[in-house]
């Protein structure tokens, strides 16, 4: 009868131990290779896709990386742990800074916290890793959510604005700068 038996018995524990000794070790393959066969066996378990999520992003597998992260944020909050899945969306931010969903996720949960300045720092801290030319479209986006958030916020508005006018919306560019003139300070107004 032990031919019947498996020849590698699931032990958590063994299997958590090593992943944690390989990422010590620096051996990240080696580590992802143990959390993925945590992973097989206990696919929405929040704490594992936590481990692996890192050592993802280290590696060069962002798209792998940010579904960890997501799926480790979305149980935490089905589970009513929201400030946690906060904190796990914060070092997703870290690690994946030019993931533009990374950060409309994170304003999403201050939003649902019910902390609205916090959320509109959150996306313009997002903005500013969208610098370059071909990055315009994803920094609007997030501008204009901004802009929901705090309609009057100067830079926010001006941001915008200039960003608009780059892309060839000169018409919605002069019509924000007109509204931002209306209610802005003489010192913002010479910008």
């Amino acid at each position: 009868m032990g031919w019947l038996r498996r020849k590698n018995p699931y032990d958590r524990s063994r299997l958590l131990k090593d992943a944690a000794q390989a990422r010590k070790k620096g051996k990240r393959q080696k580590a992802i290779g143990l959390y993925r066969e945590l992973l097989a066996v206990e696919p929405d378990n929040a704490d594992l896709h936590r481990r692996i999520a890192p050592l993802l992003a280290e590696t060069k597998q962002p798209a792998e990386a940010w579904a960890s992260y997501r799926r480790a944020g979305d149980k935490l909050v089905s589970q009513g742990f929201v400030e946690q899945a906060v904190g796990v969306l914060r070092e997703a931010s870290a690690f994946l800074p030019r993931e533009p969903e990374v950060w409309g996720t994170l304003a999403d949960l201050e939003i649902q916290r019910r902390r609205l300045p916090d959320a509109h720092k959150v996306l313009l801290e997002g903005r500013r890793h969208f610098r370059s030319k071909k990055d315009r479209s994803q920094a609007i986006l997030l501008l204009l959510r901004a802009r929901k958030l705090a309609p009057r916020d100067f830079s926010t508005n001006f941001d915008l604005a200039g960003l608009l006018a780059k892309v060839g919306a000169r018409g919605r560019a002069q019509s924000l700068l007109e509204e931002i003139a209306s209610w802005t300070r003489a010192g913002q107004l010479r910008r």
